[in-house]
């Protein structure tokens, strides 16, 4: 009996999902495409207390992180092209 060395399809989808995840660029999409309209919303009527309020408590600090990341990088970058 054989062992088999394939790689089983299903296992292919985590390492993409983890690099979509982990990619800065993505983060900042969804942060904003969550963000926009969540204040809209919010500035429609101030008073009401929303759902949209909690999105933005948890997607900012995703944004924030995202460009964090993303400003990282660019400054490491650029420090190796004037060398």
């Amino acid at each position: 009996m054989k062992t088999a060395t394939i790689k089983q399809p299903e296992m292919k989808i985590l390492p993409i999902l983890k690099k979509i995840i982990n990619n800065p660029w993505v983060g900042v999409a969804v942060s904003l495409a969550i963000i926009i309209p969540s204040l809209y919303k919010i500035l429609d009527d101030v008073t009401v207390l929303r759902i949209e309020y909690v999105l933005l408590a948890v997607f900012f600090p995703l944004y924030i992180k995202s460009l964090k990341k993303i400003f990282d990088q660019i400054l490491d970058s650029s420090d190796d092209s004037f060398e």
